[in-house]
């Protein structure tokens, strides 16, 4: 029997999947070609949006993982 814990983090594990498979890095920054100019471009807050998503799931990830850990 599958509990609320092991469905969350397959499901967590399953979005951190999709945004790193959907996610193109090469159009998250910019269109410049050079490569000085390219470190000052910023995120639009669609990436920015991605980006902070992406951070609180591996955060949810770990703790999940943690939780079910020392749970068993």
């Amino acid at each position: 029997r599958v509990n609320l814990l092991e469905s969350s983090w397959f499901l967590v594990s399953s979005l951190i999947i999709a945004i790193v498979l959907l996610v193109d890095p090469a159009s998250s920054t910019g269109s410049n070609n050079n490569a000085v100019l390219g470190l000052f471009s910023s995120a639009s807050s669609g990436q920015q949006f991605i980006y902070n998503f992406g951070i609180v799931l591996i955060l949810l990830f770990f703790v999940l993982t943690t939780i079910l850990s020392l749970s068993n």
